[in-house]
């Protein structure tokens, strides 16, 4: 059945009428934000505060998730380390690694030693930190996998038997103006420098490569010890299998984590920090809150013969509520606009100083807007509700 042209008429108008309805809503709502400008900002602070801070916060960790899914990508075999090490630092007895060999499905086992770099060329190192990564690289020269992350795009791999010899990362040779063939002292051991490796991951990117005893050297472990091991498998889609193997037979002394072992714990870890930034957007929301209901609910007492007047030539309560609440959403957006601007300058200023990669995404951006308007919204409606409920001949006359 075809609608007739009155009803369609009428449809149309109705349509126009409520869309220059609420066009008029928004413009005086506007207005009244910018009669009192101090008092609307003060009432954004929270809600820029919250926005920053999740965007900055969020962006970092992402950024951090980002690499260290990166870096989990390009590890092969498997990490054997002390049981309940609790870091990379710890130290075990370098007999593990005949040990480690005889179990079934380790092609070979790689000694690694971890050593923290605090001086390179008498200049001390801060942030971002530079490792040592030192490596048994007579075991390494017969494994199918690396024991770094990274490709050598400069010079040579270290071959079994050198000395104070390293291969260093693209980060560390810019910032330390380094070559093929430089000279490089590492807390104040000399080293030559015979290659330059590239890796996916910021953190790579800022290690150095040495041999075993030379790290051993560096972070003062005795020859008989190490930091860990780096296991090469005869099959490597076996290695959830022979890590339960390792862990049976030796869970006592060690633990061996597989790859999908690594990507739940960082999980974990990440999943902790997105918990705490939660924490932050939280607290920033009851401030912002309780500002955003002070601001409206004295903006309405000091209105109340401008409301009363609005009611007394035909607005209706619907029309105050949507008037007041406008207000309100305006301070969400304005304020998450300021706060996503900050947060986002924020996190590139920290990426920049501090060489950590931070992800800003439009789905990031888009949820801290939703927040801020929401948490508005929400501090919104009862001044809203107060002032639509106002009897128009006592709004008149008061004082």
């Amino acid at each position: 059945m075809k609608m007739s042209e009155g009803n369609s008429r009428k449809l149309g108008e109705k349509a126009m009428n409520n869309a220059h309805g609420i066009a008029r809503v928004m413009r005086i709502a506007f207005l009244n934000m910018k009669r009192s400008k101090l008092r609307t900002m003060l009432s954004m602070i929270g809600i820029i505060i919250g926005v920053a801070a999740i965007v900055s916060m969020v962006a970092i960790v992402d950024g951090l998730f980002q690499e260290v899914q990166d870096a989990i990508g390009q590890v092969e075999g498997l990490r054997v380390l002390p049981k309940n090490s609790g870091g990379p630092y710890s130290s075990m007895d370098i007999e593990w690694a005949d040990k480690i060999d005889a179990v079934q499905g380790v092609r070979i086992s790689i000694p690694q030693v971890i050593a923290l770099i605090t001086s390179i060329d008498g200049k001390r190192i801060t942030f971002p930190a530079v490792s040592g990564i030192g490596l048994d690289f007579a075991r390494q020269e017969k494994a199918r996998i690396l024991g770094f992350q990274g490709e050598i795009i400069e010079g040579r791999q270290i071959r079994g038997g050198e000395s104070k010899v390293v291969v260093i990362g693209k980060q560390v040779a810019d910032d330390f103006d380094k070559f093929v063939g430089s000279k490089i002292k590492l807390n104040d051991t000399d080293f030559r420098v015979v290659g330059i490796f590239s890796s996916s991951s910021a953190h790579g990117n800022s290690a150095v490569l040495l041999p075993l005893d030379d790290a051993r050297e560096i972070s003062n472990l005795s020859s008989d010890q190490m930091n860990g091991l780096i296991v090469d498998l005869t099959n490597p889609t076996d290695a959830d299998k022979v890590s339960q193997i390792i862990n049976f037979r030796y869970g006592d002394d060690l633990e061996a984590f597989s790859l999908n072992d690594l990507s739940a714990q960082f999980g974990d870890i990440l999943g902790s920090l997105r918990l705490l930034v939660g924490a932050v957007a939280a607290i920033a929301a009851v401030v912002a809150g309780v500002g955003i209901i002070n601001t409206m609910l004295m903006s309405v007492i000091e209105r109340f013969k401008e409301i009363g007047a609005l009611k007394a030539v035909g607005w209706t309560n619907w029309n105050i509520l949507s008037m007041i609440l406008a207000e309100s959403a305006l301070i969400g957006v304005l304020g998450g606009l300021i706060g996503l601007a900050i947060g986002s300058a924020i996190a590139l200023f920290i990426s920049a100083v501090f060489g950590l990669n931070v992800a800003i995404s439009i789905g990031l951006l888009m949820q801290a807007l939703l927040f801020a308007v929401s948490i508005s919204l929400v501090a919104g409606i009862y001044p809203a509700y107060v002032a639509s409920k106002m009897d128009p001949v006592d709004a008149l006359r008061s004082e």
